[in-house]
């Protein structure tokens, strides 16, 4: 249900060199007026469409400023107004008594399109790609904005959706493969396409962001950028993937960003990083337009020009792969309280509920004793900054608070042994015997499962797991639901292994336990045929190597 605007709010919008005061129903009829004059912007050419444009987009700006909720109701708004119209003109085509069927508006196809429709393909013309292409971005990231807010089952939900595929249909003329360039993003790139590329590899490994801003990342490291041919090179980069050269295809995170780890003449590549930078992804503006396979496949062809060539039976192919993490794992895990299956005993039930759950509300987030030469050791539980993951830090006398990489409790609970960063460094507390009887070792093993650091045995429970997560199917019943695993086999790659304590930040372990998918490309024909299986059969086709599964 839309919702009223009751107390309408009075806001100063500049137009044309002068200031006016509207409330925000005021706006809305403006914005319409506006979008209606940029539809119709054909018959006016020249000046007069590009004034028509930007109109309209200082008038879209200020629905965003106007407070929460105006301008999602007014995309609500024009959704359900060109819906009815098209079915207005359905209707009329419609023999006496026909109905229209849902479905057939996402079929039909006006003699004109609608207005929102047809403003998508004026800025683009009006504005030239470089500036058209980035406002018709924000302009389908508005309307995804408010098919989220007002969610999938009101009319005006079903509306947004459709105007969304149209407007997927427009970008997808503008983005065609034949328009869009991949480059090297190095040192002399310019600043704000080194910061987009940043602000990717951030979301996957913030220490190898750092390196990139700073100009200091390992020389086996490549970045690519693909972006419209028109668009302005200095601009922020449609899609942005990071990937490095390694002596094999690596089985964690660390081991593919972290410098000084490769030989001089690497024998595999591999893909870890591949998005949108904030400034151009928001509300997945580009979803759907195919453009992750564009930059994957010429990315993997490039790389591949840089590694030796293997015999492999009767051709040959390069060693080229992708480490993806497995996003939404251990929130999947708690929808489906995965530590009650069959076949889990209670202590790995018990790790595993704690390491979903973050420890729950009866556990005690902090665990202090002497040990045994009568030193203080603390154990505590606290929130990592700037993430929803836990750590588990300790504390020794006077000394700072140290964040534990792995912890186990040895000897029946008398030792506990673990890593501890900077360094990593390796530390064992020997338990005195009043705080064994307590059951304190076992306690801190509890706020260890809690932070995600689960033992070692739990490995093979929770990689079979793993994989029962990636080969879920979406509600076709055929392609997988897991969006990692899905764009990977519909590129024709075989998934490779699962990778245990893959990636140890505190938001991978809150996030997947820590745990990575691989995959191996094969070379164009490979890929070639096994995108198609995949595409027609689903996961009954997706080929799986002789990996780690």
């Amino acid at each position: 249900m839309l919702r009223a605007i009751t107390r309408p709010a009075a806001i100063t919008w500049g137009r044309r060199g002068g200031h006016r005061s509207f409330c925000a129903a005021d706006l809305q009829k403006v914005a319409s007026e506006a979008l209606e004059r940029v539809a119709s912007a054909s018959r006016l050419g020249g000046p007069a469409a590009i004034t028509a444009c930007r109109e309209f987009l200082e008038a879209h700006t200020a629905l965003r400023g106007c407070g929460p909720g105006v301008q999602t109701e007014w995309w609500a708004g024009r959704a359900l107004v060109e819906e009815e119209t098209q079915l207005e003109a359905l209707s009329r085509a419609l023999p006496r008594g026909g109905r229209v069927a849902p479905k057939l508006l996402d079929t039909f196809t006006p003699a004109e399109p609608e207005a929102a429709e047809a403003a998508l393909q004026r800025l683009v013309a009006a504005l030239g790609a470089g500036e058209g292409l980035a406002e018709a971005l924000e302009l389908r990231a508005a309307v995804r904005s408010a098919a989220r807010e007002i969610g999938p089952h009101a009319s005006a939900g079903f509306a947004l959706d459709r105007l969304d595929r149209k407007m997927q249909n427009v970008l997808s003329l503008w983005f065609d493969p034949g328009f869009l360039q991949v480059q090297r993003i190095g040192e002399d790139s310019a600043a704000e396409v080194r910061e987009a590329a940043a602000a990717v590899a951030h979301a996957v490994s913030p220490d190898y962001a750092v390196q990139l801003i700073e100009g200091s990342v390992d020389p086996h490291h490549r970045c690519f950028a693909l972006r419209h041919a028109q668009m302005d090179p200095h601009s922020p980069p449609l899609l942005v993937a990071h990937a490095s050269l390694a002596n094999t295809l690596p089985s964690s995170l660390a081991e593919v960003v972290l410098p000084g780890r490769t030989a001089e003449a690497p024998q595999a590549a591999c893909l870890w990083a591949l998005g949108a930078p904030p400034s151009i992804g928001r509300d997945g503006s580009l979803h759907g337009l195919g453009l992750g396979q564009v930059l994957r496949r010429e990315v993997c062809r490039q790389l591949r020009t840089e590694l030796p060539t293997v015999a492999s039976g009767g051709g040959s192919e390069n060693i080229v792969g992708a480490l993806v993490p497995l996003r939404g794992f251990a929130a999947w895990l708690h929808a489906c309280r995965a530590w009650e299956r069959p076949g889990i005993d209670e202590a790995a039930a018990g790790a595993l509920q704690r390491a979903v759950q973050g420890g729950g509300r009866g556990l005690r987030r902090e665990v202090q004793f002497a040990d045994e030469d009568g030193d203080n050791v603390t154990f505590r539980l606290v929130q990592a900054e700037g993430t929803s993951g836990q750590i588990l830090e300790t504390i020794s006398g006077e000394g700072p608070p140290r964040r534990i990489l792995k912890l186990v409790v040895a000897e029946q609970g008398r030792a506990l042994r673990f890593l501890v960063e900077p360094g990593p460094e390796a530390l064992q507390v020997n338990v005195a015997e009043e705080a064994v009887a307590r059951g304190d070792p076992v306690h801190v093993g509890h706020l260890a499962e809690a932070a995600g650091l689960l033992p070692a045995s739990m490995r093979d429970v929770v990689l079979r797991l793993a994989y029962d997560f990636i080969i879920q199917r979406r509600g076709n019943g055929c392609h997988a639901a897991e969006r990692a695993t899905h764009f990977h086999l519909s590129g024709g790659a075989a998934l490779h292994a699962l990778h245990w304590r893959g990636d140890e930040s505190a938001a991978a372990l809150s996030d997947s336990l820590g745990i990575m998918a691989s995959f191996v490309y094969r070379g164009p024909d490979a890929e070639s045929e096994a995108a198609q299986a995949y595409a027609a059969e689903g996961l009954d086709a997706a080929t799986f190597t002789a990996g780690g599964l």
